[in-house]
């Protein structure tokens, strides 16, 4: 109350799975980053790839998304400008993937000033060399913070008769 909320942090937790014990954890003090996204989140591997949002104040509403390597802890920065705002970042895995990061990252931005949304696409190999591609959705759609990628889940493509899945 009465003051700026600290930035938030990325802790790194290491556990037994054969104790469920935590053996250890890490701060990652490279970048302010939250909403934190993995190739197979939730399966229990090491990851090497962490996908997230960030700001460059620390706090949300973020605009930006961030892709870390936990091992170097070099990251690469996609910031959607001033104004802007980014949905939780959504990693899709690319079919008969070669390696963790091989995959797409999509991410909604919303633009306060233009007062439109548009879905923004990366190849997560090259996520430093900036999207390949930004889908217009028109004017502002409800603001959707959180998302998520579930494989195989095609609530609509009976009753439309749409030809699932499409496979990039």
């Amino acid at each position: 109350i009465g003051g700026k909320a600290p930035p938030p942090r990325l802790d790194q937790f290491t556990i037994d799975l054969d104790t469920f014990v935590m053996k250890k954890k890490q701060r990652i003090p490279v970048v302010p980053v939250d909403m934190p996204v993995f190739n197979g989140d939730a399966q229990p591997l090491k990851y090497t790839y962490f996908l997230g949002c960030s700001r460059p104040e620390g706090w949300f509403p973020f605009r930006s998304i961030v892709k870390l390597d936990l091992e170097t802890f070099e990251y690469e920065n996609w910031d959607a400008g001033d104004g802007c705002v980014t949905s939780e970042p959504m990693y899709i895995p690319r079919q008969n993937a070669i390696a963790e990061d091989d995959g797409f990252v999509i991410s909604i931005v919303h633009d306060s000033e233009t007062l439109l949304s548009k879905l923004v696409i990366w190849d997560s190999m090259t996520f430093g060399k900036g999207p390949i591609a930004e889908i217009r959705l028109g004017g502002l759609i409800p603001w959707c913070v959180h998302g998520s990628f579930i494989p195989g889940f095609y609530p609509f493509a009976e009753e439309s008769g749409d030809q699932w899945p499409i496979y990039l």
